[in-house]
């Protein structure tokens, strides 16, 4: 691929991330903590995938944040800023998608869940942001 089709990709995927940032911010408003887990954790996925593309890595189909930065760091892009904000999200990718044992949705999440993950999905398109300037 060429350089010019990862750009284009690369603001595809971040104005995806900033959709799903709204998004977040709106269902916490609504009370429905679950979903704006779900899409804080997705704001994460969007803007790491942008990140690999504009260093010219096709982004796997994987929802993992944790794996995803360890693939941003075998390009040598320094992570740990933003590590322990993955990690944190990266328990949403599942348990919000997926009934089953974890409970019913009213159950899962609240509040306090909903802004914490809000705020690290925030710090790591941040984070993005400003490795693509």
């Amino acid at each position: 691929m060429k350089k010019d089709n990862f750009t284009s990709d690369v603001k595809t995927w971040l104005a995806f991330a900033e959709y799903d940032l709204k998004s977040a911010k709106w269902q916490r408003e609504g009370k429905i903590h679950v979903s704006a887990c779900y899409a804080s954790q997705q704001v994460a996925e969007k803007a790491l995938k942008a990140l690999l593309l504009e260093n010219g890595k096709v982004p796997p189909k994987i929802h993992s944040l944790d794996q995803l930065i360890t693939i941003l760091k075998t390009i040598k892009i320094d992570t740990s800023a933003i590590e322990s904000d993955a990690r944190e999200l990266d328990k949403y990718y599942i348990t919000t998608r997926y009934p089953g044992q974890y409970g019913g949705p009213e159950e899962l999440y609240g509040r306090e869940d909903a802004t914490e993950a809000i705020r690290a999905a925030e710090k790591i398109l941040a984070f993005v942001k400003d490795r693509l300037r």
